[in-house]
């Protein structure tokens, strides 16, 4: 699937200490990678550059990962995606196209 010019980015967080946020960035990428959604994962524990990024992204100088971005889009933290997947609205969450549009 192409998702065109469009570039999702996932900031996630290797060093944090918490089981539940480390729960959220994985489930995050299982229903990307489900969903055959192209997306780049960036740590940002490896750069504090990708955390000012992230953070400027968001309009949050204190935001913490995971944090779900469209380009320099932003699209929204993990609570906001997994109420696009129950919604049924993962791709307008994502700022992408469907991948597959239903005939009725």
């Amino acid at each position: 699937m192409s998702n065109g010019d469009a570039q999702i980015k996932v900031y996630v967080s290797s060093m944090s200490p918490n089981a539940n946020t480390v729960c959220q960035q994985n489930k995050i990428e299982q229903v990307l990678e489900a969903k055959r959604v192209s997306f780049i994962k960036i740590d940002i524990a490896s750069n504090p550059d990708y955390k000012d990024e992230m953070r400027a992204i968001m309009g949050d100088e204190r935001g913490l990962a995971p944090q779900i971005c469209n380009g320099n889009e932003y699209c929204g933290n993990y609570e906001t995606f997994a109420d696009a997947i129950e919604l049924g609205t993962l791709f307008e969450f994502l700022k992408l196209p469907s991948p597959v549009q239903e005939q009725s």
